[in-house]
């Protein structure tokens, strides 16, 4: 009873509180639990998306406005923090891993993007090809060639 109780519902159980920050839900039947898990699992992928396009926004001598972009993202992306933090404070187990999955598969996505973005760097570089004594590898690592002066990174901060 107590095992069942852990990992999922029982017949016997009726609901699940599901708090979000400024609402909250009574989760009582399959399709409120499926539509609560989707919009979570949504939730962290969204996190993790608006946390690298808030990396994206460069800062650039001259050009202060770009301050106000990242700022209001930071907001967005803080806000959805804290409803998956109280979301996740939920005594029901498969909510805790519904939102560990969103926010894996989020980081999945940001890892693809990245993969992207640096092949398409080392493409516009002429690396490609041109490998001989490690020379792609070299630069590759050699990051602060192709990248303006270090800033804070939000992709690696963590959920709550």
């Amino acid at each position: 009873d107590a095992h069942q109780h852990l990992v999922g519902r029982s017949s016997g159980e009726k609901s699940v509180y599901l708090g979000l920050v400024f609402k909250a839900y009574i989760l009582r039947t399959d399709s409120q639990f499926a539509l609560a898990y989707f919009f979570l699992i949504m939730l962290g992928i969204v996190e993790r998306l608006l946390s690298l396009g808030i990396d994206c926004i460069r800062d650039k001598p001259g050009q202060p406005w770009r301050i106000f972009p990242r700022a209001c993202s930071y907001f967005v992306v803080t806000m959805i923090r804290y409803v998956l933090m109280i979301a996740i404070m939920s005594p029901y187990i498969p909510m805790f891993l519904i939102i560990c999955l969103g926010l894996t598969l989020g980081q999945i996505l940001v890892e693809i993007i990245r993969y992207i973005l640096m092949i398409r760097r080392v493409k516009q570089a002429g690396l490609v090809g041109n490998d001989s004594s490690g020379s792609l590898k070299d630069s590759l690592l050699d990051t602060n060639r192709h990248r303006m002066p270090t800033q804070t990174n939000h992709v690696n901060e963590s959920c709550c």
